[in-house]
């Protein structure tokens, strides 16, 4: 099974490496698994009254090439609506 990367890209530039992986089955496996950890760090942070600043998760492969990116517009799409 390959091993998948998810690195956390905050709006503030500081990307936070995950220095573990998952094995997971396939690029969409991490994928959605991408878009579950955005929405449990969004979830997480609504509850604390925190300030959500996180822009999106990049899944990489152990070489560090990256695969795919989630925002959190997508994760989030269809779950908060747009305000405005």
């Amino acid at each position: 099974m390959p091993k998948f990367f998810l690195h956390l890209n905050y709006l503030s530039t500081i990307v936070i490496e995950d220095p573990d992986g998952s094995d997971l089955p396939d690029l969409q496996a991490a994928t959605t698994e991408a878009t579950r950890g955005i929405r449990d760090l969004a979830a997480d942070c609504l509850r604390g009254g925190g300030q959500f600043g996180l822009r999106s998760i990049r899944v990489c492969d152990a070489a560090g090439d990256l695969l795919s990116e989630v925002t959190v517009h997508q994760a989030l799409a269809g779950i908060i609506p747009r305000c405005g």
